[in-house]
């Protein structure tokens, strides 16, 4: 089931990159989703459904339908606009990695989906990272095994040593601890000379 999935996703993500504007994003979708609940699955031919067919067993099943502003909120939390550095690493929650040389200086879309944590650039992913998040806290916890995807954006000069998610090197910067600031005591100040009132 899971690989299924992967495969999905994998598939799903390939048509998303080779649009250019949120309208075709929007058709792209719509088109896909429409031949994937119409089409034969594997697993329901093992199941014994006739057809096997996803728009033919759910039948008159419908999902939720949320407005742009409601799904807006819902996934809020887990995305971050962060803005690559010359390196093209970006910094999140005191973790510092490596996103994609080719673009330096860019703002990408950090997406925490699960335990995954996925770089995003006009809808293509560029890179992906294994994460824990705390919802409670809204921080990352943990950043680990990056993987890169071989992307339009990729340096055309290219690396003399491509980095493996096993190379791939996640900083963690801790945040200084502040101390309180000193207060400055005051003496008073000394006169030079002291007038003494005579006579």
């Amino acid at each position: 089931m899971e690989t299924h999935f992967n495969i999905q996703r994998r598939l799903f993500d390939y048509q998303f990159s080779l649009t250019q504007t949120p309208a075709e994003l929007e058709q792209v979708h719509q088109r896909f989703i429409q031949t994937y609940n119409t089409t034969a699955h594997e697993g329901l031919v093992k199941e014994g459904f006739a057809p096997p067919i996803p728009m033919q067993v759910l039948a008159d099943a419908k999902g939720r339908l949320y407005s742009p502003d409601e799904l807006a909120r819902k996934f809020s939390r887990a995305m971050f606009p962060r803005t690559t550095n010359r390196y093209g690493c970006v910094t999140l929650h005191s973790y510092h990695f490596y996103i994609e040389e080719g673009v330096p200086h860019t703002q990408v879309l950090l997406w925490v989906y699960g335990e995954q944590l996925r770089a995003v650039l006009d809808h293509v992913v560029l890179a992906e990272y294994h994460c824990r998040y705390d919802w409670r806290s809204h921080k990352v916890a943990e950043i680990r095994d990056g993987f890169f995807y071989p992307t339009r954006f990729a340096s055309p000069q290219g690396s003399l040593i491509p980095l493996t998610p096993q190379e791939s090197l996640v900083l963690y910067r801790p945040q200084p601890l502040r101390r309180p600031a000193r207060r400055a005591f005051s003496a008073p100040q000394l006169m030079l000379f002291a007038l003494v009132p005579t006579g």
